[in-house]
């Protein structure tokens, strides 16, 4: 399955993700916040670093927005999925480059087959 960030500052939503997505077959990296996001993110070569992106709108240090524009300016590539408590959320531009929005409680069926479509369903080697 793929490797997923979890940028999470509420550590028992961090930990339920991640017991989800583990569940799923999926392997996890956790993130406290916006800024360890973009330091996990900085620090993987491109083998062991993540399919796809989970981030929270609201965090500490550096916002989900912030994280978004960065993300985007250095590795387009990379798919990234905001979750949010932000019902309004998708409305809005600063989220516009994002592939995909999720309000919570998030639907964890939707939200995998997303991740899947996402990343190409594709086993990692």
């Amino acid at each position: 399955m793929s490797r997923v960030l979890v940028a999470e500052d509420s550590a028992s939503i961090r930990l339920l993700l991640k017991r989800r997505l583990e569940m799923a077959g999926h392997e996890v990296i956790e993130a406290r916040d916006g800024a360890a996001a973009l330091e996990t993110l900085a620090s993987r070569r491109e083998g062991d670093a993540p399919d796809v992106v989970l981030l929270d709108a609201m965090m500490p240090r550096v916002d989900g927005a912030g994280v978004l524009r960065r993300i985007k300016s250095d590795r387009p590539g990379l798919p990234v999925v905001i979750v949010s408590a932000l019902h309004e959320l998708d409305e809005s531009d600063r989220w516009g480059r994002a592939d995909a929005h999720f309000t919570k409680p998030i639907d964890f069926g939707e939200l995998l087959a997303r991740i899947e479509v996402l990343t190409g369903g594709l086993p990692r080697p």
